[in-house]
């Protein structure tokens, strides 16, 4: 099942979809979309539970109407049988029901704490039939995927012999207090650990705006709690000449840096190969070159928006050769990352806000989420204030 099948089913049963897949980029197996229709069906899966008994938890955040949530199931299981599709659900429904696991000595499950009832009872299959070592490897203060049916339960109840690692090789002491301060939150539902900081001190700041940091050197993380709040910042980062890096990829191709540097040989007197010399000509929209022009005088077939970004970027001495040191995501896109300096924005939506009031376990993981967003940090944390204290995160 691709987007495009989601899409032709939303048409089909009178609702709109945006977008709906599953993560391809780590092959986790989480499903996203904008259709609470859709997410409440996959959750349900999922945790291996009816859409109904779902539903009644009342754990969606808009009003969704239980004889459509019905009919759009039926809708989508008709299409994949008409078309032959599956999904990665399916996948792993049909191991459980009919597949034979091949024969392994041991597996290893990292960042288990993600896994959802149905991946954990896949574990337990390949478990029981081959008679293997399991080893899961994971921590339940980062359970930030339960919106996806991650089930935090089914890794602190896990029957294992405990091996605990006590020191952190990357949070130092004022971060790790900041970072206690959150988690320990959560009284009941966590595994009690030691975990020690790194022999760093760190440093913690307050703004109310990005634009009183200077991102212009180092290694940078900014993360918002969801997509929608960092929309703004990829425009402001431009408009400082910095090269940024966000899921949807950096903020400028390599193409036009090459293209720079290729028009600097000319103008030193080298002639650049015939493929580049034809993209110079594209750039220019001239055969005779005026070397006495510099690049971005010369490339007037590319964009001044384009043009302007560039000469502030190369002001700045960004190195376009190498990854941006930049990187914009949500704190779920951001999990496993890590960065010198770590710009949290402590804003939320109403939609954040209202789920985590949907129940105790909901409110838990909201404590999970900021708990990751501050521990990406290396060094220095710069924790932007909101300016409406009922949006801002408690931290």
């Amino acid at each position: 099942m691709q987007e495009g099948n989601y899409l032709s089913i939303g048409e089909t049963c009178g609702i709109q979809i945006k977008y709906a897949s599953y993560e391809t980029n780590n092959f986790n197996g989480i499903f996203s979309s904008n259709s609470e229709y859709l997410s409440l069906i996959n959750v349900a899966r999922v945790k291996q539970i009816s859409t109904e008994k779902q539903f009644a938890l009342n754990e969606h955040l808009t009003w969704i109407s239980k004889p459509k949530i019905i009919a759009i199931e039926k809708e989508i299981n008709n299409y994949k049988k008409i078309y032959g599709l599956i999904d990665f659900t399916d996948m792993i429904q049909r191991f459980l029901d009919k597949g034979k696991s091949p024969k392994f000595k041991v597996i290893f499950v990292d960042e288990a704490q993600d896994l959802s009832l149905i991946q954990w009872s896949m574990i337990k299959k390949i478990e029981e039939e081959t008679q293997c070592d399991v080893w899961i490897a994971g921590d339940d203060d980062q359970t930030i995927f339960g919106w996806a049916g991650a089930d935090v339960n089914s890794f602190i109840k896990w029957q294992a012999r405990n091996i605990a690692l006590t020191k952190s090789e990357r949070v130092p002491r004022l971060i790790q207090t900041k970072a206690l301060n959150i988690i320990q939150r959560i009284y009941f539902n966590r595994i009690p650990k030691d975990y020690l900081p790194k022999d760093t001190e760190g440093n913690i700041y307050q703004r109310y705006k990005i634009n009183d940091i200077d991102m212009t050197k180092g290694d940078w993380l900014i993360l918002t709690r969801t997509k929608s709040l960092w929309k703004p910042i990829p425009p402001f980062l431009k408009r400082k000449g910095l090269y940024f890096n966000t899921v949807e990829g950096n903020s400028i191709g390599k193409t036009l840096y090459e293209d720079i540097q290729t028009w600097n040989e000319l103008v030193q007197g080298l002639t650049p190969p015939d493929i580049k010399r034809q993209r110079l000509e594209e750039l220019t929209g001239e055969k005779n070159f005026n070397i006495n022009l510099s690049w971005d005088q010369a490339f007037k077939n590319v964009a001044l928006a384009k043009r302007d970004y560039m000469r502030a970027m190369l002001h700045h001495e960004e190195d376009l050769s190498k990854p941006p040191r930049i990187k914009v995501s949500t704190i779920h896109g951001a999990k496993g990352g890590e960065a010198t300096n770590v710009v949290l924005f402590l804003n939320q939506t109403a939609n954040t806000i209202k789920g985590s009031k949907k129940s105790r376990a909901k409110e838990e993981e909201e404590f999970r989420v900021w708990y990751v967003g501050v521990t990406r940090t290396i060094e220095n944390l710069f924790l932007i204030k909101c300016k409406n204290k009922l949006k801002e995160f408690k931290i």
